[in-house]
């Protein structure tokens, strides 16, 4: 059994004939009836039906089928990884994070990072922090990034930055033009948050439980574009970390501002892995995420307003 046997097969089984696969192979009719009769012969089994009309396959051929596709796909794989050895670092990359993550932090690092590694080819899975922990263990992707951790022996955290919980509201709000206000004034505005089943919405919860201040929520959702665009018609006010709004902040399309006595505990990132399961690419990554997101984190943000005064 040789490449070109299999190649052969493949394209009979494609096209449907002898004679189009010879025609697209450049080769001789008897050539391509000769190959494929030579792989039957070493497989001990006819893979083809040859009869009038369309060439199909036999239960052995249908049996053999994925395999010889997974053959070549891997010589072609193996070809690739030759080729770009000369142009730099190659292989694989698959990374597992929420909506949020994905839509406000992962796009600028994934633009520096693709720009000097163009030939590593990454795989993004969104999913909520739970279901995250489960498909890590279940190896459906290699890296996970999370807001928060779990007690799972089987996995590794690894902090990459923590920021202090802020308050976002739309420039027309009337808390716009302040750096600071209380957590007890924000509270009497209508508040924009995460659903109940989600970490964020259960740490505001917990925290202000603890405090014993309460809020009605206005309007709710899973979806952070959701919450921006709510935000940006001043429609209420919401918590959260900065990196989720720095794009935003920086464009004037929302104001950043300090929670006065912040009562909430540090927004954190973490990157996920399993203990010894790393490759180069992987650890490749990790570093440069952890230094793109520590360089974002200590660029200063756009001013809120001129004004520094604050409600007390």
């Amino acid at each position: 059994m040789n490449i070109e046997h299999i190649v052969t097969f493949l394209k009979v089984y494609q096209v449907g004939s002898f004679q189009q696969a010879a025609n697209q192979l450049y080769l001789p009719q008897p050539t391509v009836s000769h190959r494929i009769s030579q792989l039957e012969k070493e497989l001990g089994h006819s893979l083809l039906i040859r009869a009038k009309g369309k060439i199909r396959l036999t239960e052995e051929g249908k049996a053999f089928l994925p395999y010889a596709r997974s053959i070549i796909g891997a010589i072609q794989e193996g070809r690739e990884a030759v080729d770009h050895v000369k142009s730099g670092t190659t292989g694989k990359l698959s990374i597992g994070c929420n909506s949020s993550v994905a839509s406000s932090i992962l796009p600028q690092v994934m633009d520096s990072f693709t720009s000097k590694h163009a030939n590593v080819s990454i795989k993004v899975y969104c999913y909520a922090t739970s279901e995250l922990v489960r498909l890590m263990k279940s190896r459906t992707f290699q890296l996970g990034i999370t807001r928060y951790t779990s007690n799972d022996p089987d996995l590794n955290y690894r902090l990459v930055y923590s920021e202090p919980m802020m308050l976002y509201v739309s420039p027309q709000h009337r808390f716009a033009q302040h750096k600071k206000i209380a957590l007890e004034e924000i509270l009497q505005e209508p508040l924009i948050t995460y659903q109940k089943d989600t970490q964020s919405r259960k740490l505001i919860d917990v925290t202000l439980n603890q405090l014993n201040l309460n809020y009605k929520p206005k309007f709710e959702s899973n979806n952070l574009s959701l919450l921006k665009h709510f935000i940006q018609m001043n429609f209420g006010v919401l918590f959260s970390g900065p990196s989720y709004m720095k794009s935003e902040v920086k464009k004037n399309e929302l104001v950043q501002i300090e929670i006065e006595r912040n009562p909430f505990p540090l927004s954190q990132l973490f990157i996920v892995y399993r203990e010894g399961e790393l490759n180069s690419i992987d650890q490749l990554f990790i570093r440069y995420f952890e230094d793109e997101m520590n360089d974002q984190c200590n660029r200063p943000a756009a001013p809120a307003s001129a004004s520094s005064s604050s409600i007390k």
